[in-house]
């Protein structure tokens, strides 16, 4: 027989969803937006604004997402209130924070190749922990917590700086032991690898990433996020798909980043030290290479070309060995004229005097300081006001030139005197310097730096130091 039925069944009991008091709402509420979420209005009302914050705030702690100011995330809130508080303007940030500056704070730690989840502006656990890796990397970080302040920001901020250039090339010792590595490495990107791959094609890698200026911080063979970060780095300056992993048009790219033979030219993306002595070299004939820095940039290329079209020279922006050589002996030789190391001396001293003197501001001693200078290099007093060293410097020590004073100015350690200037002392006294040998500067009791532009001055003649 069917079962009889029931006039009144019986239901289940189903408990009545607990309320959270409006004063913890309110507090919740107000606590959510000096964290940095977004509450909608402070009113102790729940709202679906409220419960999103919420549900973000406890997802950054890792706590269950109810959206429900329960106890542990009233707890949480609290906790990171008083934080704030302890750390208020000294830009310290932590988990259960968000802002625009944390979001920053985020990306730049996945350019450098760290896991932060989701770069939101939430300072979550996963950040945490990738700030904490990000300390571990560097020597001048002692806290290993997973908060950040100010000196981690601002190292942060200098590792990613120093990833926005174009690849370098570093000169290194050539070997049978390096030729050896790299076909290796050359046959292992054929197949590909990347993060978690270890083994001595990675240290050879992480090496070359060095060398063109994208730092995995280590190079032991094992290829981590750091390493991922510059990889990623390397292949999006150097035009390539930056996939993280190294294949055979990656490897043949940063392969170049060693320069493993004496001959190879100095050339754009070079950081070496035979670089900044060319720098240099550049520097003394005249041309403006930019930095000394030891960079083959574009603006060494520019002063290289330069230098090469006023010496009828292939116009290629690069330095051969022939080349140097003779940027060596023009160097040495100016307009006929030998450079000595004495008249060098010279013209070092000359701007020391200056220094100690007036700086960049005259005095009226220029014969002072032109007199201490000749004495400080060669042991010699010479007497008299600017328009009369000239006849009181000795001529088994000095020589006349004829030259002019556009030419005087490119060699270093020339004695300049003139019989008169535009100023009334001038018009008695004269003036006298000392080149330094920059094509524009001359140094007395004071630093001119461009006694070309100087006017109104008379009756010029020129000294050279005798070896």
């Amino acid at each position: 027989m069917p079962a009889p039925i029931n006039p009144n069944p019986i239901r289940p009991v189903v408990s009545p969803t607990p309320t959270t008091p409006a004063a913890t709402v309110r507090e919740a509420e107000k606590l959510l937006k000096l964290a940095g979420f977004n509450p909608g209005t402070v009113d102790g009302q729940s709202s679906p604004a409220l419960t999103k914050a919420l549900s973000a705030f406890q997802e950054a702690w890792g706590l269950p997402t109810s959206g429900i100011a329960d106890a542990r995330t009233m707890e949480k809130l609290r906790h990171t209130r008083d934080r704030i508080r302890e750390h208020k303007g000294d830009g310290y940030f932590s988990v259960g924070q968000k802002s625009g500056e944390v979001k920053t704070i985020e990306k730049r730690l996945q350019l450098l190749g760290y896991d932060v989840g989701k770069a939101d502006g939430v300072y979550s656990k996963e950040t945490f922990a990738a700030v904490k890796a990000f300390k571990a990397d560097q020597a001048d970080i002692k806290n290993d917590s997973g908060a950040i302040a100010k000196l981690g920001r601002t190292v942060l901020a200098r590792e990613v700086a120093a990833l926005k250039h174009a690849p370098e090339r570093r000169r290194m010792n050539p070997s049978k032991a390096q030729d050896r590595l790299d076909a290796r490495t050359t046959k292992a990107a054929a197949r590909g690898f990347g993060e978690g791959a270890k083994g001595f094609s990675v240290g050879n890698v992480q090496r070359h990433l060095r060398a063109a200026g994208f730092d995995p911080q280590r190079t032991n063979g094992v290829f981590d996020e750091r390493t991922t970060g510059a990889l990623k780095a390397f292949q999006r300056h150097a035009g390539l798909e930056p996939t993280g992993q190294v294949d055979a048009r990656t490897w043949k790219r940063l392969k170049t980043s060693f320069i493993l033979s004496k001959h190879t030219p100095q050339a754009l993306g070079e950081r070496s030290g035979a670089v900044k002595h060319s720098e240099q070299l550049l520097k003394k004939l005249g041309y403006n290479p930019g930095k000394i820095d030891g960079l083959f940039d574009k603006r060494t290329e520019a002063a290289v070309k330069a230098y090469e079209k006023k010496h009828h020279l292939t116009r290629d922006g690069k330095i051969s060995e022939g080349q140097l050589a003779q940027m060596k002996k023009v160097a040495s030789t100016s307009g006929g004229i030998h450079v000595t190391n004495e008249m060098r001396r010279l013209a070092a001293n000359g701007r020391s005097v200056a220094l100690s003197m007036g700086g960049y501001r005259g005095l009226g001693l220029c014969a002072t300081g032109v007199s201490r200078a000749i004495q400080r290099t060669m042991g010699i007093k010479v007497w008299g006001n600017g328009n009369q060293i000239d006849n009181n410097l000795p001529r088994s020590q000095f020589k006349q030139l004829h030259i002019s004073l556009a030419q005087a100015l490119k060699i270093p350690g020339l004695i300049l005197t003139w019989e008169h200037t535009s100023s009334t002392l001038g018009q008695r006294y004269g003036h006298t310097a000392i080149t330094q040998g920059n094509g524009l500067s001359s140094t007395s009791d004071f630093i001119e730096s461009n006694t070309l532009a100087a006017g109104g001055r008379t009756g010029l003649k020129i000294f050279m130091p005798l070896p």
